[in-house]
């Protein structure tokens, strides 16, 4: 009588598995870039491209804005701060194309490569279409974590088991159960968040009209709090210290870390201020976290924040922090449960990889069309991400050492992933170049992290030591899987030819 449920759930999670599985592998490797993007985007930069010394008072970024043709009535500055120590002046929320030294005010050049996984995690370049598709993704991780729970033995040995002895196949089994077991909660946290990151935006814009009929932003003013009202003032100039408006705030507020100043109608009698930013202890972002102030004189307006806001309300605001593992709201512990979430993010990656190894081995007797298009598409598609992740990541180093023009960095991702996909296309399914392409990442990432931790030795900025030493054992551990992948298809050779 338990026989037909199980093998249905097997048959749910494998089929699930097969036909999401390159795609959901994209999208956790990507994911596991997002959570660093800000970093990446400063080692991208190089060791060299920022000045050392203390910022420009705030009141020069305004010359600086002005004097580069922005308009000061709506202007929003981005503080640095340690994962994002450039400054930026954006002419909208969505338009933040200049970014200066905010010691010299010295315009540093795009690393728009570095975006590049961010947005193929974000959207697949596919626009709001494409959120909502990501988020789907969200929805089928979650339907494969409570399969395999459900087909999980539950017995203790899985926990710690790892058997290297056994071939390839008997350590992949071990390797899905293993980070199964231990990632489990974190692998629901990913599904949840991620489908609710798009989907919960689908649901606001469609319940939008629906409950305002007419005037759908009426929806997001009461979500995001309408602006305030300012009377007019005799001066149409503001002459306020934004540094003393900062001060101010940091001491009412404490526990309060400002991310950004937004200037609204600035120059106008009726100029308003507002400082975004985090609140420690509360799950939330700066679009929630804001502090009005008046701009003649500063006297506070009011605030806006996800605390006092409804338990569900709460929780949907809490879901973009915790999807990208932005725990500056928990100073003390943020840095660990980063560093855990990062780990997880790769670790899910890896359960994808070995789910979709193992639905290949078990049809690799009798492989048909569709067989063979899988084949291609995880070797090519997957381990092609991994080279052109690898690829982009060396061409980096080498531009931050002036070995590599920084114009059109970008390709050498694209150039990457398909060149890699063409070559698992032209290649038999018996001479897949899986253990190739796994050499050329280890080779790429080991030397990206050597060359970016020499550069920031010799200029003595050890700020994003960090990703060195990701990149440096993530080769290693690339060029260690390719060994072993080379060994146990020798082995698997062998034993086929004494088996005629």
């Amino acid at each position: 009588m338990m026989g037909a449920p199980r093998a249905l759930v097997q048959r749910v999670h494998a089929g699930a598995g097969g036909v999401f599985g390159a795609l959901l592998f994209v999208i956790l490797l990507t994911g596991a870039w997002s959570m660093a993007h800000e970093e990446l985007r400063t080692w991208f930069r190089g060791p060299a491209a920022l000045a050392p010394g203390p910022a420009l008072p705030l009141g020069q970024w305004l010359d600086i804005a002005r004097a580069r043709g922005l308009a000061l009535g709506e202007l929003r500055i981005r503080l640095p701060d340690s994962a994002h120590p450039a400054v930026e002046l954006c002419a909208s929320p969505k338009d933040c194309a200049l970014v200066l030294d905010p010691a010299t005010g010295r315009e540093l050049a795009p690393v728009s490569a570095a975006d590049i996984p961010f947005n193929l995690h974000k959207s697949l370049f596919l626009g709001f279409p494409g959120r909502v598709l990501v988020s789907l993704l969200g929805v089928v991780l979650l339907l494969l974590i409570v399969a395999g729970s459900a087909l999980h033995s539950g017995r203790l040995r899985d926990l710690k088991r790892l058997r290297r002895d056994r071939g390839a196949r008997v350590l992949a089994h071990d390797l899905h159960s293993l980070i199964g077991c231990w990632a489990g909660p974190w692998l629901v946290l990913f599904g949840v968040t991620g489908a609710l990151s798009g989907l919960g935006a689908l649901g606001t814009l469609g319940l939008a009209g629906q409950a305002f009929p007419g005037a759908p932003q009426q929806a997001f003013m009461q979500l995001l709090g309408a602006p305030p009202q300012v009377d007019p003032q005799a001066t149409a100039a503001p002459a306020l210290d934004l540094d003393w408006l900062l001060r101010n705030d940091a001491a009412a507020h404490p526990g309060f870390v400002a991310q950004s100043i937004a200037l609204h109608r600035w120059g106008e009698p009726q100029a308003w201020l507002e400082v975004a930013g985090i609140q420690q202890g509360l799950p939330s972002t700066a679009v929630f976290e804001r502090h009005t102030y008046r701009g003649d004189d500063g006297l506070p307006l009011g605030n806006s924040s996800a605390s006092g806001r409804s338990f569900w309300l709460q929780a949907f605001i809490a879901v973009q922090p915790l999807h990208f593992a932005d725990y500056r709201w928990l100073p003390q512990a943020g840095p660990l449960l980063r560093a855990l979430h990062f780990s997880m993010a790769l670790a899910a990656a890896g359960l994808v990889l070995s789910g979709l190894y193992l639905w290949l081995e078990r049809r690799r007797v009798r492989p048909g069309a569709g067989w063979q298009v899988l084949l291609r598409l995880v070797v090519g598609g997957c381990g092609g991400l991994l080279v052109a992740s690898a690829v982009l990541l060396c061409a980096g180093a080498l531009v931050s050492l002036g070995l590599l023009p920084r114009h059109g960095l970008g390709w050498w991702f694209w150039g990457g992933w398909g060149a890699s996909l063409l070559l698992a296309c032209v290649l038999p399914p018996r001479r897949q170049p899986l253990p190739l392409l796994l050499a050329v990442a280890g080779v790429a990432y080991l030397a990206a992290g050597t060359l970016h931790l020499g550069a920031s030795l010799s200029h003595q900025n050890l700020a994003v030591w960090p990703v060195d030493l990701v990149l440096s054992l993530g080769g290693a551990s690339a060029l260690w899987a390719a060994r072993r992948l080379v060994f146990s298809t020798r082995s698997a050779r062998i034993a086929d030819a004494n088996a005629y």
